[in-house]
């Protein structure tokens, strides 16, 4: 039954074919066949270096992001290192006007030890009230930038 349906359609289909033209036709079609693969390969290739591209940018902002955040944690570093030798400074200030405080409360401490001491109060009194004790007599030398 085979046989006689492929004899039917090889009788209605038959027709003379001319060699040059079924040449000629087959080359135009893998002309176009290989247009066609030249086509999507550049198609192709078009979007692989749009991809590239769009990579690169990508990459490329990232970079300048990474970039920019280094950049400011390097500022915020330097203005947090300036403050910190500024504190430093201050705190070295401090310490030595704490020594010299401490260096002058020590001298009046022993300054008002000394103001309550009898020889002491005899010599304040002696020398800037000019008193005597009774029974002395007070020389009082003449001015020595006269004589000279």
């Amino acid at each position: 039954m085979k046989k006689t349906r492929r004899s039917r359609e090889f009788k209605n289909n038959s027709k003379v074919i001319d060699m040059e033209d079924a040449r000629r036709e087959r080359q135009e079609k893998r002309q176009e066949q290989r247009e066609e693969a030249e086509r999507k390969q550049s198609q192709a290739e078009e979007r692989k270096l749009r991809r590239k591209r769009a990579l690169r940018k990508k990459q490329s902002r990232r970079r300048l992001t990474v970039i920019l955040i280094a950049l400011a944690l390097i500022v915020l570093l330097c203005f947090s290192l300036v403050g910190i030798a500024k504190l430093k400074a201050k705190e070295h200030e401090m310490l030595e006007q704490q020594e010299q405080l401490k260096q002058e409360k020590a001298d009046l401490e022993k300054e008002l030890k000394d103001t309550n001491d009898e020889e002491n109060i005899e010599e304040e009194a002696r020398s800037k009230l000019k008193l005597i004790k009774p029974g002395e007599t007070i020389y009082v030398p003449e001015d020595e930038s006269r004589y000279e």
